[in-house]
């Protein structure tokens, strides 16, 4: 469990846009607290369009131009940040696969320890059906992930909150906020929520992690709530108690009940304004959920 003791690398994936300045500076704030170096990320995916007659409509000079690009404004984001924290090491990456595929990578040679990104929390009919590039990170990536709001200025973590509502990886979760509450010298709430499935074990589980935060000195204090709809009680708990942070295990319990209905995750991505910590162990693996390219077929005249 020593690894969930740890946050050295920091890997931020850049996408040029306004919602990348808050999670770059909450990168920045993280770093300095747990004496990390972070990795600057953006990644070009090699992508492709055909029509029947088999002509390529993107081709490499192209792809080498955004590659170019993407260079030059990494290293220059890179030289700012250096100048204004010379106690940080800044490295720079870029990716040429799928935007997953491409941080994994990372991920495994530079054993990095969490992924921040930054999110719009909106999701229109693209990102619905193809995901946005903040969800496929956060389902496709093989550590823990970050997700910040645009806009959002929470870069110290002094009121955590720490939901248990699911049995998966409870005790790893509770020594990374352990970890996090004490890098910030925050406050830990512990929030029970049991719907209609496993409500003994959901209590059980939930006694148990505050009796560990009693013996641990972890300065905390905890409820609970019987609900079915746990992604609007965990919104509501967090906007009416203002907390910095929340702080979720990696296991989607609510599956997908149509094509068009929310699942848990973009119920809390859509439905909070603070930055969400989802606690992901190496051992399980993501799911790429976006598309090598795209392939369209175009009409063929004659």
């Amino acid at each position: 469990m020593e690894k969930y003791t740890k946050i050295k690398t920091i890997l931020v994936a850049i996408d040029f846009t306004v919602k990348t300045d808050s999670a770059t500076m909450l990168a920045v704030h993280m770093a300095r607290r747990h004496k990390a170096r972070i990795i600057l990320f953006h990644n070009v995916m090699k992508f492709f369009i055909i029509d029947r007659t088999g002509r390529q409509m993107v081709g490499e000079d192209t792809i080498s131009k955004q590659y170019n690009d993407a260079e030059n404004s990494l290293e220059l984001i890179k030289n700012s940040l250096q100048q204004s924290y010379n106690d940080i090491e800044f490295l720079t990456r870029i990716g040429t696969d799928t935007i997953t595929n491409s941080i994994n990578k990372i991920i495994e040679e530079d054993s990095v320890d969490i992924v921040i990104t930054g999110t719009s929390g909106k999701q229109g009919l693209r990102e619905l059906i193809l995901g946005s590039s903040s969800y496929q990170i956060l389902t496709g990536v093989n550590c823990s992930v970050l997700l910040m709001p645009e806009g959002s200025h929470k870069y110290k973590f002094e009121k955590i909150l720490v939901p248990v509502r699911v049995l998966e990886k409870l005790n790893e979760k509770l020594e990374i906020s352990k970890l996090i509450a004490e890098k910030n010298k925050g406050l830990i709430s512990l929030f029970g929520i049991s719907g209609d499935e496993n409500p003994t074990a959901i209590r059980r589980a939930f006694i148990k992690m505050r009796e560990s935060l009693k013996v641990s000195n972890t300065e905390h204090y905890t409820s609970f709530v019987v609900s079915n709809d746990k992604a609007v009680e965990i919104s509501k708990a967090s906007k009416d108690a203002e907390f910095d942070l929340i702080i979720l295990t990696y296991q989607d319990e609510e599956s997908w009940k149509s094509f068009f209905s929310e699942n848990f995750f973009k119920q809390i991505i859509n439905n909070t304004s603070v930055p969400l910590l989802f606690f992901k162990d190496s051992d399980i693996p993501g799911q790429d959920p976006e598309p090598a390219g795209y392939d369209i077929t175009l009409p063929f005249p004659g």
